[in-house]
C-alpha cells in the first residue's frame, strides 16, 4: 500500500511541477544617470529572461526616437518588438517606475514555474555598446510560494520585486497551482487500459475541482481478482497466483510462474512410459 501511494505522489508531483500557472510580478525601481550627454533625459527598458538568458517578454519601455540606443534590450527583443510601451523619453529621474508581468511570454502563453531574471537598461546618450548604459539584472523565483526581494545594482536603486500566484480557481481557463486541468471539460474522465495488470492506469481527482488525472498505481495488495500476482503474494493468498509456483517475487505481468505443480504434462509422460514398459514385458511360458 505504501508503494502505491508513493508512486501516486511522485507522479502527481511531476505532473504539476512544470505546469504554467497564473501569477503577477510587480517591479518597482528608481533610475540614476549613466553619465551621457542627454542626461537627465533617458530611455529605459525592463524585460524578463529565463534562467538561461533567453528573452521572454518586455514588461516596460520608456522610449521613442532613441529606442535604438537600448543596446541589450534590442539584442534580445529584436527591432520589431512593440510590447509594453509605457511612455516616451523620460525627462529626469524624479519619479520611480512600476511595471507588472502576468507570467506570459510575448506569444501570450503562460510560462512554467522556475527561475527567471528581471533585466533593466537605461541609456542617456547615443549608445552603441551595452557597457555605455546602466544595466541591472535581478533573479527571482516564479513559484507558488511567492517571492519578495528589495535590492539595487547596475545604476538602479530601490528595486522591489514581488511575485505572487493567484489562488486556484477551477473553470477559469487557467491551470492554476494545485490543478491538473482547466476548464473541467478538458479533464480526463477515463484512463487508457494498461498492458500490465500490476501497473494499472487509475483516474484520480475530480473534473469538478480541475484535479482529475490518470496516474499509474502499482498493485501491492494480495487477494484481489485483478489478473495480477504482486510481489510477495502466493497461491495461498492471491487467486491470480493459483495454478503455478510462487517465484519468490511475484510476476508483475500477472499470475505466477507456471509449471511443477501437482500434475501436468511431466506426470502424464511418466505414466505413459511405465505403461509401455509393462506392455513389452515377455509373457511367462
Amino acid at each position: 500500500m505504501r508503494l502505491r501511494f508513493a508512486v501516486l505522489t511522485l507522479l502527481l508531483a511531476g505532473l504539476l511541477s512544470h505546469k504554467a500557472v497564473a501569477g503577477t510580478l510587480t517591479v518597482q525601481l528608481t533610475t540614476t544617470p549613466a553619465g551621457g550627454n542627454y542626461a537627465p533625459r533617458n530611455v529605459v527598458a525592463v524585460w524578463i529572461e529565463d534562467a538561461a538568458g533567453a528573452f521572454v517578454k518586455t514588461i516596460g519601455r520608456w522610449s521613442a526616437a532613441r529606442t535604438q540606443h537600448l543596446v541589450s534590450w534590442r539584442a534580445g527583443a529584436g527591432t520589431a518588438d512593440a510590447d509594453a510601451v509605457s511612455g516616451a523619453t523620460r525627462q529626469n529621474h524624479n519619479a520611480p517606475l512600476t511595471v507588472t508581468w502576468n507570467g506570459k511570454n510575448r506569444a501570450g502563453v503562460d510560462v512554467p514555474d522556475g527561475t527567471y531574471k528581471v533585466r533593466m537598461e537605461l541609456a542617456d546618450r547615443n549608445s552603441t555598446t551595452a557597457t555605455q548604459n546602466n544595466q541591472g539584472t535581478f533573479t527571482f523565483e516564479k513559484t507558488p510560494a511567492g517571492f519578495t526581494q528589495s535590492t539595487a545594482g547596475g545604476g538602479f536603486t530601490n528595486v522591489s520585486i514581488t511575485y505572487s500566484q493567484a489562488a486556484p480557481t477551477c473553470d477559469n481557463g487557467m491551470v492554476d497551482a494545485g490543478e491538473t486541468c482547466d476548464p473541467p471539460g478538458s479533464c480526463p474522465t477515463s484512463c487508457q487500459a494498461s498492458a500490465d495488470a500490476c501497473m494499472p492506469n487509475v483516474l484520480v481527482g475530480s473534473a469538478a475541482t480541475c484535479t482529475a488525472a490518470c496516474v499509474v498505481q502499482a498493485v501491492t495488495d494480495c487477494g484481489a481478482e485483478d489478473g495480477c500476482c504482486p510481489a510477495g503474494c502466493t497461491a495461498a493468498n492471491d487467486v491470480d497466483c493459483a495454478g503455478g509456483i510462487d517465484n519468490g517475487g511475484g510476476d508483475l505481468t500477472g499470475g505466477c510462474e507456471v509449471g511443477g505443480g501437482g500434475g501436468g504434462p511431466g506426470l502424464l509422460v511418466l505414466l505413459l512410459g511405465v505403461g509401455l514398459v509393462v506392455l513389452r514385458r515377455p509373457r511367462a511360458r
